[in-house]
């Protein structure tokens, strides 16, 4: 392993490095989301965590929605923190379960193409007057990302962690 990793081009490593961020800044987003909903609903993290442990990002956003409607903690800021949160959630299930090519240079720029290893499956009725159904399955769509592109998307993750680190410290000293 130590030999390949030394045979790696300097720039791939970076971008490499890059993704790595990103997944981390994404699982410290996540669970602090966790933390936020525990302390919103009663001071154990132990048991929110059990209660929650297989939801979705998705899932756990709305959860905090509807119950900060209840605790009316922070409104604006914590709104603020979902809509945050949701910008950058549409593309979070691509960069941690995506498959990730090796970057190469474009346009003055390290690009990176990453295909999604999800099959879609659709039904479509023929156009003709028939009730025949066309299927069709597709899979491995690609896309294609600049180094800048995802060092952007680390320093959101990484305010979205900041503002959440300070609804944290608030909610630890709030009584409901």
């Amino acid at each position: 392993m130590a030999k390949r990793y030394k045979n790696i081009p300097e720039n791939e490593k970076e971008f490499y490095f890059y993704l790595g961020q990103m997944s981390t800044s994404f699982a410290k987003m996540e669970y602090n989301i966790l933390t936020i909903l525990g302390n919103l609903i009663i001071d154990d993290f132990v048991l929110t965590a059990t209660i929650l442990e297989s939801n979705s990002l998705a899932q756990n956003i709305e959860l905090l929605k509807k119950i900060n409607k209840y605790r009316c903690f922070e409104t604006n800021s914590l709104s603020n923190l979902i809509s945050k949160i949701g910008s950058v959630r549409k593309n979070r299930n691509l960069f941690i379960h995506g498959i990730w090519g090796e970057p190469f240079e474009k346009e003055n720029d390290l690009m990176i193409i990453c295909r999604e290893p999800k099959i879609l499956y659709e039904e479509k009725k023929d156009d003709k007057k028939t009730d025949r159904i066309a299927k069709t399955w597709t899979s491995s769509k690609s896309h294609e990302f600049r180094l800048s592109y995802i060092k952007r998307q680390i320093e959101i993750i990484e305010d979205i962690i900041t503002a959440q680190n300070a609804l944290i410290k608030q909610l630890a000293d709030h009584r409901f």
